[in-house]
């Protein structure tokens, strides 16, 4: 565990500890003890089966649907209470989790949660129109979501190297997704209904959110099939020729590395090197003689290996999340002088990320061997590039490859392709 990670960990398990010590001299006052137990461990009953939303650096991001719970407790409890809520209902579930992580969610989770409560309490006054209760709940909702956002930003920057920023950007995007959503509008109908039936009002919450829960899993899986299939037969189609075996997942780290030292980070970069990876899924539907013929290409077979990008972009409209990555697939093989394919496009015209993977994917091609020449020496393939500069390829996005060239050879020697794993 890094130290400033350890640090950051101490730092909001402790001001955790200060904001309820603050809040206990400023308000004693509870809830039955059977009620804050009950209600929290509804919340944690809620979050024992998190949404996946997102990986840094190995490090799992998850959307857990006890919000509702917390947020309720925010507005119909003190914030002793909401900030005790919040602490139970963060711990950790059932299955293993490194403690750091475990002690920090539940530190998290109290203080959103404690936050959430004090500015409803501070904001709403006794008595006010509905209308007006309607709009602070939402304002405390709101206030929720960003201190929760901004703390797990925090400790996702601190735990992969990426900037915060950058990270919280990606974060706020995911929260805010379909599930927040259906989880103020059940903590509404909790918050509502709390005052009629009491604690009764809780498996009225559990069905939906459970299933909302189910629905969301299902819908991943879904899509997780698809994009599982994408890759085995890109993998598939690599494998029958030990030439190109591993180009896809080599162009994704030339590609990561140089969009890095142009400032692309979070979600945008996650996007690239998986659109990196499947830039040549269109290849499947190219007949294997052609791709596998040891000589040169005639023009009618060079025609047909030009609508491979056009054919991995209809591939990958399959995959709704995928819709942001086909343009980048579509013209990577577009030059930034007007004269590559499909479409002839020119300068700026070719997105960003096209010509990231342009570059990467012809350093790849020319230092690695092919069934009718050998490979060149990096020094070779760097030098052809560097003459292509304001041809074939951005000169802004050139400057950056030379810039990483090291770092890019440290790389391409760990992942050698087969043949000259056997040969070596």
């Amino acid at each position: 565990m890094k130290r400033s990670l350890n640090f950051y960990v101490a730092s909001i398990v402790t001001g955790a500890g200060v904001l309820f010590g603050a809040l206990l001299f400023w308000q004693r006052v509870f809830e039955p003890w059977w009620v804050i137990v009950i209600w929290a461990l509804s919340g944690w009953l809620s979050d024992m089966y998190p949404v996946e939303v997102k990986k840094f650096n190995g490090n799992t991001m998850l959307l857990g649907l006890g919000m509702t719970f917390n947020l309720a407790a925010a507005v119909l409890f003190l914030p002793t209470t909401a900030m005790i809520v919040g602490l139970i209902s963060g711990a950790p579930s059932l299955k293993s989790q490194k403690w750091y992580k475990a002690l920090f969610n539940a530190a998290q989770i109290s203080i959103s949660t404690g936050v959430a409560s004090i500015l409803y309490h501070l904001v709403y006054p006794s008595g006010s129109h509905e209308i007006i209760k309607v709009l602070v709940i939402g304002l405390a909702l709101v206030s929720y979501a960003f201190t929760n956002n901004i703390l797990v930003s925090g400790v996702v920057s601190f735990a992969s190297g990426k900037r915060f920023l950058g990270i919280l950007k990606d974060v706020i995007v995911d929260f805010f997704g379909v599930s927040i959503f259906v989880a103020l509008a059940i903590s509404y109908i909790v918050i509502y209904l709390y005052s009629y039936i009491g604690l009764w009002v809780i498996p009225i919450a559990l069905g939906p959110l459970l299933a909302v829960r189910l629905v969301i899993d299902l819908y991943k899986k879904f899509l997780n099939s698809k994009i599982g299939s994408m890759y085995a037969l890109l993998k598939a189609l690599e494998e029958k020729d030990p030439y190109t075996a591993g180009h896809g997942e080599r162009v994704a780290l030339y590609a990561e590395i140089i969009a890095e030292r142009l400032g692309i980070d979070g979600k945008r970069l996650d996007d690239l090197k998986i659109a990196a990876q499947l830039h040549d899924v269109g290849k499947i539907g190219i007949k294997d003689k052609i791709l596998n013929k040891p000589g040169h290409l005639d023009v009618i077979e060079f025609e047909e290996v030009k609508t491979h990008p056009s054919k991995g972009a209809e591939i990958l409209k399959e995959v709704p999340s995928f819709r942001k990555i086909i343009p980048w697939v579509m013209y990577h093989h577009e030059h930034w002088d007007g004269s590559g394919y499909p479409s002839g496009l020119k300068g700026k015209k070719i997105p960003l990320e096209a010509r990231i993977i342009g570059i990467s994917d012809v350093y790849d091609a020319l230092t690695t061997k092919r069934a009718y020449r050998n490979a060149f020496t990096p020094e070779k393939a760097v030098e052809m590039i560097k003459n292509e500069s304001g041809k074939a390829f951005d000169p802004v996005v050139v400057a950056a490859f030379l810039d990483v060239i090291d770092k890019i050879n440290e790389v391409r020697i760990g992942n050698l392709p087969k043949y000259e794993e056997v040969e070596n």
